[in-house]
């Protein structure tokens, strides 16, 4: 069995093969799925924005001419759809939380290092749960799928500014959250 590349699959969709978008999907199905869960919260909207997504993806293919990443073009058509959802669902995004000013140093953020790998991961779920949805968003592509601030831009349509202050913005309130949530659980023990 001969094995291709991700270039192979897109040009044979392209040229109509629709066997060939099927390996598409199977590369980028947990992808698009973690995107639209991180958006939406719920797994079922998650699922069935996911499928649509692949549609929409499989419908646009001659329009993709790679001048971004296919995973990139992939995020962006996943992004966009889950706002679509999300304006349907809510008529009003609040798209930025208010986060109080204050400075958060770098090592205070370190401090998640100490916690087991259980508790870290509870913790930075609490926190990313607390952003606002688009700010969820872009710490889960710039620290979990590690994509670029160029990347990020292409998929959500920011500026690489604006990703920054978000990003900025968002670790303090994590920390703020984590921080939180260990005080409370201290005292409950104390």
């Amino acid at each position: 069995m001969e094995i291709h590349d991700e270039e192979y699959y897109i040009h044979r969709v392209q040229e109509g093969d629709k066997e060939a978008f099927n390996w598409l999907v199977d590369t980028h199905k947990d992808m698009v799925y973690t995107v639209c869960l991180r958006m939406l919260t719920s797994e079922t909207d998650a699922a069935e924005a996911a499928q649509d997504v692949f549609v929409k993806a499989f419908r646009s293919m001659v329009s993709f001419h790679r001048k971004s990443k296919f995973s990139t073009w992939l995020y962006r058509i996943a992004y966009n759809h889950c706002i679509s959802v999300i304006r349907r669902k809510v008529k009003v995004i609040d798209l930025v939380d208010e986060v109080p000013e204050g400075e958060v140093s770098e090592a205070d953020l370190n401090g998640l290092e100490r916690l087991s790998r259980e508790e870290r991961s509870r913790y930075l779920q609490l926190a990313i749960d607390s952003l606002a949805k688009t700010d969820a968003m872009i710490v889960t592509l710039f620290y979990y799928d590690e994509l670029s601030l160029d990347e990020i831009a292409n998929v959500t349509g920011l500026s690489g500014g604006n990703i920054r202050i978000r990003l900025h913005r968002s670790r303090k309130k994590m920390y703020q959250v984590i921080s939180e949530h260990l005080k409370i659980e201290l005292s409950s023990i104390l």
